[in-house]
């Protein structure tokens, strides 16, 4: 008896110990090799070599520094009085820092510059509604004369605006808008129009043709299909667009001299700018050049964003 049960034990140890080597041998099966991680190459040749994008790197700051120089310089000087000007255009302010120089600017281009925002913003929101709507009947809707229509709106576009500025101003002095708001008004929503609905009408023509039909079923009307569909597809295009015209208007000199030869305090900001500018010290006028150039700065920073998001081109033949 003894023996049998001696046997028994030695065989089920066996097994046990049978058992626990064919574990062992499935667990060390499934756990994968460790693998070494790959070294980083650092690659010297080519334009992704680390020369050449530190040559890259360095050529970009030069440019920016360069493309800066001027505003830098511009900065130094409003910032020094006349005792300090004599000196070189590199070095800061010596005596004290004049920051009252743009006290003095923001005093005397106060007014003008004002009234020159205000009208200036007005007119581009008016330039881009109009030009969006226009393009909008103009690409989605069918009548007769429809391409020889459109092919005689855009026809100006072939005229340099400089040969068209001597009738333009008969036709305000006939109309005796010269002197006055409406000189500079009519005109800048007239002739700003003709480019905006071009280039609409090319950006809509690339939008889904699904989206007015579904709106159409649903029961939506030519003004709905324009503000609920067309207006919210087109804004990309439009702000890049109207901050184009703003800054066209804004910076225009010629037009507005001629409308406000007799009193440039009336008129928009350049012109005035050009009459007072050399009336002040030389730090004030540096100050009053930097004043003038602040909405610019704010309207670039603005149609940058769509530029480099590429929101603006998502609906243009490229």
């Amino acid at each position: 008896m003894t023996e049998k049960i001696v046997e028994n034990i030695v065989e089920n140890d066996g097994q046990t110990f049978g058992q626990l080597n064919e574990l062992s041998a499935v667990q060390t099966a499934e756990v994968p090799p460790k693998k070494k991680k790959p070294k980083m190459k650092i690659k010297l040749g080519g334009i992704e070599g680390v020369i050449a994008q530190t040559v890259i790197v360095l050529l970009l700051v030069l440019t920016l520094f360069l493309c800066m120089l001027p505003v830098l310089v511009t900065i130094i000087m409003s910032l020094k009085v006349p005792q300090d000007l004599a000196g070189p255009i590199w070095t800061f302010p010596k005596t004290e820092w004049a920051f009252s120089n743009y006290k003095e600017a923001f005093n005397v281009l106060s007014g003008p510059l004002l009234w020159t925002l205000v009208m200036d913003i007005a007119v581009s929101v008016t330039v881009m509604l109009l030009s969006c709507y226009i393009a909008f009947l103009f690409q989605w809707y069918k009548f007769k004369g429809k391409k020889l229509l459109f092919a005689l709106f855009i026809l100006p576009m072939l005229v340099p605006n400089v040969v068209l500025l001597s009738p333009t101003y008969l036709v305000a002095y006939n109309l005796g808008i010269t002197g006055n708001y409406w000189g500079v008004i009519l005109p800048y929503l007239a002739g700003n129009q003709i480019a905006s609905v071009f280039m609409l009408r090319v950006f809509m023509g690339q939008h889904p043709k699904s989206l007015y039909e579904a709106a159409q079923l649903d029961g939506a009307n030519k003004f709905n299909l324009f503000v609920y569909v067309c207006l919210p597809l087109s804004f990309p295009i439009m702000m890049v667009q109207g901050i184009g015209i703003f800054a066209a208007i804004y910076n225009d000199y010629l037009w507005p001299q001629l409308i406000f030869q007799k009193d440039y305090s009336k008129g928009t900001l350049m012109p005035y700018l050009k009459d007072q500018v050399y009336r002040f010290t030389q730090g004030v006028q540096y100050a009053m050049y930097l004043v003038a150039g602040i909405p610019l700065i704010i309207s670039t920073a603005i149609s940058i964003k769509f530029f480099v998001s590429g929101d603006f081109a998502s609906g243009l033949k490229m």
